[in-house]
């Protein structure tokens, strides 16, 4: 299995990336190209702090891990620039390049200094640090781990077939066009209702009933899709025909009447459009499966959980049920 590639640090020179084809086209981007919090994005819900980690997925070689400076004799290398990039996250993105590869290496170096300082003075004896160092320890351990089963899971050959069954395959997306007039009460909404389906023309009604004030646009609600729009229109909308008009429909908004206008099918994605969505959804479906999984497999026993509160001193932790 290959090993967890660096992310591309913005500032400073590294092997250049794959390139991405072109916007239509259908092939798949190599996995080497996304980053771990692309990669994991919708599934922090089974492990948040995943959404910090540094690390890309690769199935390619790595770039060289140069040195760029020492701090008597220790060296800091280009790893740990890009990690304190992620690090940073959006902090630094408005600095120019060369500023921002100036900020984090003057950082590493103090952060360096400090540390190697700390270190002679036994610092690291300390059992509170040593507490500290195992805790991030693991925390480094669980997330590079879970960069390699994901990559075992979000492959390129993974992303492809959940696009040719649930994108192409699919039925289109639909969209509705339709407008409204809002009325002042049930009652007049249901007369407003019976004229129209009397012979009345919608625009003459909308025109009858416009409320004081209100836009010339005939209520016009324009093309929109059934999670775009409330429920208590959208509903009814995608049952009725074009040209149909609903009965009084209540919303927060007062009481519609709504014609149909017509449906229209959306053009569905290319490959490279809905790509990264699917590894968002490929990961997170895997991920909770595999979580679940590890946690069925593995003892856990909660001590003291029922006693714990926030009185005591320590914080009230609200676990899963287990099974």
């Amino acid at each position: 299995m290959a090993s967890p590639n660096l992310a591309p640090f913005n500032c400073f020179p590294a092997p250049a990336s794959p390139k991405r084809p072109p916007a239509r086209s259908r092939r798949v981007r190599p996995m080497s190209v996304f980053r771990l919090p692309a990669i994991l994005a919708l599934f922090l819900a089974v492990s948040p702090a995943l959404a910090g980690i540094a690390p890309a997925l690769a199935q390619e070689a790595e770039p060289a891990d140069e040195v760029v400076a020492t701090v008597g004799g220790s060296p800091i290398r280009y790893s740990d620039l890009a990690m304190a990039d992620e690090e940073m996250g959006a902090a630094l993105a408005q600095l120019e390049p060369q500023v921002r590869f100036q900020y984090l290496l003057g950082m590493l170096v103090d952060r360096r200094v400090v540390a190697m300082e700390a270190r002679k003075k036994h610092v690291d004896d300390d059992p509170a640090v040593q507490r500290r160092q195992e805790y991030y320890g693991e925390k480094a351990l669980r997330d590079v781990y879970w960069v390699q089963l994901m990559q075992d899971k979000v492959t390129d050959g993974a992303i492809e077939a959940w696009y040719e069954k649930n994108i192409v395959a699919a039925p289109a997306e639909r969209e509705a066009h339709a407008r409204h007039i809002i009325a002042e009460s049930e009652r007049q909404a249901a007369k407003i209702a019976a004229e129209i389906k009397d012979g009345k023309s919608f625009d003459a009604a909308a025109e009858e009933y416009r409320a004081p004030g209100s836009s010339g646009d005939d209520g016009d609600l324009g093309w929109f899709r059934r999670e775009d729009m409330v429920p208590e229109i959208a509903e009814p909308v995608f049952s009725m025909k074009p040209g149909d008009v609903s009965g009084p429909v209540q919303t927060q908004f007062g009481w519609h009447v709504i014609q149909l206008v017509g449906f229209r099918d959306l053009p569905k994605p290319e490959l490279e459009e809905a790509h990264e969505e699917i590894v968002r959804r490929i990961a997170r479906d895997e991920g909770q499966k595999l979580m679940e999984k590890l946690r069925a497999d593995a003892k856990i026993e909660i001590i003291g959980a029922e006693s714990a509160a926030p009185s005591s001193g320590r914080p009230q932790l609200v676990l899963p049920a287990q099974e």
